[in-house]
């Protein structure tokens, strides 16, 4: 998951440095400009998978009100008070993953997680956050409400309510992927099965690779890829640093200096098809990976 933590005062900011030292994250700060945040929020709404405001409630709201789509689009939207007394789950609780994030923060900067979905209060299981947590997605936005009053009211579900009918799609699993060169098919495989690890999914579950035309004759990287039948896409420099730039994408000076863009994987995975990191940028021995769910076609958005 990529998180942009946002803030408008000194205060906020050192808020935000230990968020980011605990959790990960961008921070971005524009003083007490409120218009300037209120333009880079839209500049980066869907470009991120999750936007922490640090601030007060009403701010963010009125900040991200205009560009609210859907709740199987949009990213996770959290909001902490300056002081760090309450983590507030706001936007995409379940299939953006806000509900736990939110627990995860709370539970870093001890704070008090606020989380007002209906099922979470009541300690139920939730369609679309099962399908969430599986790499699923729904794709019939009305149905998820009816399953889950149906599982609200205590009633025995076989994801069918009625006429209502979920569909959970798979959804495909980009790996977006860099390393030094002339680094062996083992180190890669490690690398590829720790990074799948990490987010509970098989290697088998990725569906393409990716990665930056230099590496178009890196050897243990095509062995691999070509091992598990998979395909692999690369990208050139100027691609990449397209992708970097609208995505407001952290970069190596290290790898830029050698090869002309600082940021390989997300970059790469991303030139594929949008999406939501599922990892963002992990380095493993010599290997540098990040995973991204590819959205799918929505339904009733």
């Amino acid at each position: 998951m990529r998180i942009a933590i946002l803030t408008v005062t000194d205060n906020g900011y050192a808020l935000a440095e230990k968020i980011s030292a605990g959790i990960g994250g961008q921070i971005f700060s524009k003083g007490r400009d409120f218009e300037r945040m209120k333009n880079f929020v839209e500049e980066i709404f869907t470009k991120f998978d999750a936007l922490i405001f640090v601030c007060a409630a009403g701010i963010a709201v009125r900040m991200i009100a205009p560009h609210v789509v859907s709740k199987l689009s949009d990213p996770a939207v959290i909001v902490i008070d300056e002081r760090g007394r309450n983590v507030i789950s706001l936007l995409s609780g379940h299939i953006g993953g806000a509900n736990d994030l939110t627990l995860k923060i709370a539970a870093q900067i001890d704070a008090n997680p606020v989380i007002t979905t209906a099922t979470d209060v009541e300690e139920k299981f939730s369609a679309d956050n099962f399908a969430a947590r599986l790499g699923l997605m729904p794709v019939n936005k009305d149905a998820i409400k009816a399953v889950n009053s149906a599982i609200l009211r205590g009633e025995e579900i076989f994801f069918t309510v009625g006429n209502a009918r979920l569909d959970l799609t798979p959804r495909n699993l980009i790996c977006g992927i860099g390393c030094k060169r002339g680094t062996s098919i083992e180190k890669i495989s490690r690398a590829v099965s720790a990074a799948c690890t990490m987010i509970n999914q098989p290697v088998e579950r990725i569906k393409i690779f990716a990665s930056v035309d230099v590496k178009r004759d890196e050897t243990g990287l095509i062995d691999f890829v070509k091992k598990l039948g998979r395909d692999i896409k690369f990208f050139g420099v100027d691609e990449l640093n397209e992708k970097i730039s609208a995505y407001k994408l952290a970069e190596s000076d290290f790898v830029k200096k050698n090869i002309g863009v600082g940021n390989v994987c997300e970059a790469a995975a991303l030139s594929v098809a949008h999406g939501k990191f599922a990892l963002p940028k992990t380095k493993f021995d010599s290997v540098t990976i990040a995973l991204l769910w590819e959205d799918v076609a929505l339904a009733n958005t």
